[in-house]
């Protein structure tokens, strides 16, 4: 078991790489939406990924942490971190479709880079200080209501931007 930087361990128990428990948690929203991906709230999305050894589609569900109308992207972020299965996947091979909304899209894809990650988790911080405090307690990922730790949570947190096509942009 592992503790995180303040040497506290985790609600929950939780790991830096997700067991057996916490991945079925985690994976109930793909099998619940799957039917009906319509149906998803909007704060979420799910996108398939392509097995970079496998070649085989996979389904995953995240988080929104911002959707800008105007560049037409949506940003999620690796909860578990850079080795993450979808993250080395995506790194491989761009996302073949996104589902959030009411709308199917196959997005340009990118990784955000520091600053541009530092700024979206302070809007989602500034936006959402509850469910950003719950998920940090649950993962581990230590008092984020601080800069310092906002920085080093987005160098080691992978933050992946999907743009929609031009012809579905609002903005």
């Amino acid at each position: 078991m592992t503790h995180t930087a303040s040497g506290k361990r985790p609600l929950w128990g939780l790991r830096d790489r997700p067991g057996r428990l916490a991945l079925a948690v985690f994976r109930l929203p793909v099998r619940v939406f799957q039917p009906h991906p319509e149906r998803m709230p909007s704060d979420f999305l799910s996108f398939v990924h392509t097995g970079r050894k496998t070649g085989q589609p996979h389904q995953a569900v995240a988080m929104v942490l911002d959707d800008d109308p105007n560049s037409g992207e949506v940003v999620i972020c690796a909860a578990w971190g850079p080795d993450t299965d979808w993250v080395r996947n995506l790194r491989a091979r761009p996302a073949a479709s996104v589902q959030h909304r009411r709308e199917s899209f196959t997005p340009e894809q990118r990784f955000l880079d520091g600053p541009e990650a530092f700024d979206v988790t302070v809007r989602f911080r500034r936006a959402h200080p509850v469910r950003l405090r719950l998920f940090s307690g649950l993962l581990g990922w230590g008092d984020l209501r601080d800069d310092d730790a906002v920085r080093g949570f987005v160098h080691t947190h992978p933050f992946v931007a999907f743009r929609r096509p031009d012809e579905s942009r609002t903005g």
